[in-house]
């Protein structure tokens, strides 16, 4: 099983100039999780993407915390609408054969 690699926040916000306030902001709305060892916050690699997209909807878009919740929440039921898409597909040509 691989380990999933952190990095710490501050190096992200200094590196991609996305405000750490921001990113701060993002784990009070719960929108991504963060783990806290001694007194640095760390994100794991796998949200980097995350917050990249919910950065360009919030600055780009003007769209507030909340609509990035909503967003986030409509996003994952699509996917999770597809994947139920996909495995019916499968299904159904299963029958039609």
């Amino acid at each position: 099983m691989a380990r999933e690699k952190y990095i710490l926040v501050s190096h992200f916000c200094n590196h991609t100039e996305i405000e750490v306030s921001f990113v701060e902001n993002l784990q009070e709305y719960g929108l991504v999780t963060f783990e806290k060892r001694e007194n640095d916050l760390f994100m794991g690699e796998k949200d980097i993407t995350e917050i990249e997209k919910l950065f360009r909807l919030h600055h780009d878009l003007g769209i507030n915390f909340e609509g990035l919740d909503a967003i986030k929440q409509m996003l994952k039921r699509m996917e999770k609408m597809e994947k139920q898409m996909d495995l019916l597909k499968k299904q159904l040509r299963l029958y039609q054969e």
